[in-house]
């Protein structure tokens, strides 16, 4: 039921006890807080007997018996809104009011549910209204200072630009040991920096009060789902580490390669700095016209070409078979080490195996993240090296056969 929805009920309440009595009503709380303590008054002497109870008062109390429920009702569903909130106003006198009227043995008074509606209006007014009020504010390090504490409308509480909750069961405030990411406090604090009334800033809210944001800010970041790997977790990221730079390294030679392979191919003179430049040198230095002997220098210049293009490929495609061989190791000894958690402490408390399973779940994820793109990464090395093969066999036929037909130098087309 919402704080809104209880007003209103409270408000129904609060008119049929004003306005169907008048001044009866107002005698019966004052007839009851006199007769009710009478109720459970015992003699001094033994063979004394129990007091009788005024007819007309017990008839009075049983007609309204169905709105005192209600009261109560009503009452103990605002208890837990009551007890976890940053209330406006007098907290303490509230949160006693709840309490009175939700105890079944307590007759209500017309006084204490106007109080009780008064209090329901004040909460309502302040979810809409963003106050600053000096406060105690207890420091992680375990100090305490005063800070001027800005309320939005009871959702959030900030000080200093940093998210504050509040710990009812000492009634106090305490900021945050572990805070939002920055640019939630980046938000924050550009918030209570402005003084303009009238401009519309974006920032974030708590619509529980703080319960939402105390177990947002649980959640592991990045640095710290690393650390939730392990020791398997670290030989992971140490592989991507290398396997990342080298398939970098390799495409910056393969594409040089290539822009040295175009201009040897638009130049007469033969240039060693490409591999095609290195082919037709070895074949001008073929003294004889032979056929075979022209093709056996291609095809062994080619092979050698070939082989330092194609360097560093197997290591980048065993890295990617490794990688989630090792993430596979991960999740065996983090179930091994979840199943000696149980062992040792049995099933009931989550927190004593959540390391474990946290160990098998990151190196299993950091496994598949490194494989995936150094497989990429190694498909499309061999394709830009294939291609640069290629080019390398054809221009080195077209060579040949300029060769054969009676020009003395090769020259590229």
């Amino acid at each position: 039921m919402s704080v809104r929805c209880l007003a209103s009920g409270v408000l129904c309440l609060l008119t049929l006890v004003l306005l169907p009595a008048g001044a009866g009503a107002e005698s019966v709380s004052k007839q009851s807080a006199h007769a009710i303590p009478q109720l459970g008054q015992v003699a001094a002497p033994a063979n004394a007997t129990l007091a009788k109870p005024d007819p007309e008062l017990s008839l009075l109390l049983k007609s309204h018996e169905a709105l005192f429920q209600q009261i109560r009702e009503s009452s103990a569903s605002l208890k837990a809104f009551y007890a976890r909130q940053w209330l406006s106003g007098d907290r303490l006198g509230q949160r006693a009011l709840i309490e009175a009227l939700a105890d079944p043995a307590h007759v209500p008074k017309a006084d204490e549910v106007a109080r009780l509606f008064t209090s329901l209006q004040q909460q309502l007014d302040a979810m809409g209204r963003i106050e600053s009020a000096r406060q105690q504010v207890h420091l992680p390090n375990g100090s305490r200072v005063e800070r001027d504490v800005l309320s939005l409308g009871g959702f959030s509480l900030i000080s200093d630009g940093r998210y504050l909750v509040y710990q009812p069961e000492h009634d106090t405030l305490a900021e945050l040991a572990r805070q939002p990411p920055a640019d939630l406090l980046t938000q924050a604090r550009q918030f209570s920096m402005e003084d303009d009334g009238a401009s519309i800033r974006p920032i974030a809210l708590d619509p529980s009060g703080g319960v939402t944001l105390q177990l947002v800010v649980q959640v592991p970041r990045l640095l710290e789902r690393i650390r939730q790997g392990g020791p398997v977790g670290y030989v992971i990221l140490v592989l991507a580490g290398f396997a990342f730079p080298l398939a970098a390294y390799r495409f910056w030679m393969l594409r040089k390669l290539e822009r040295n392979i175009r201009w040897q191919i638009e130049s007469l003179e033969i240039r060693t700095d490409n591999p095609l430049g290195r082919i037709l040198k070895d074949l001008n230095e073929t003294g004889s016209p032979d056929t075979e002997v022209l093709n056996i220098t291609l095809d062994q210049a080619l092979l050698i070409e070939q082989e330092a293009l194609e360097q560093a490929l197997p290591l980048l495609r065993l890295l990617a078979a490794v990688a989630p061989m090792l993430g596979l190791l991960g999740t065996v000894t983090g179930m091994i080490a979840t199943f000696q958690a149980i062992a040792l402490h049995g099933s009931g408390d989550p927190k004593l195996m959540s390391g474990g399973i946290s160990e098998a779940l990151v190196t299993t994820v950091e496994g598949l993240v490194v494989a995936i793109p150094i497989l990429l990464l190694h498909s499309l090395l061999v394709t830009r090296s294939s291609r640069i093969g290629t080019l390398l066999a054809t221009q080195g036929a077209v060579a040949v056969a300029r060769r054969l037909a009676g020009q003395v130098r090769c020259h590229p087309l």
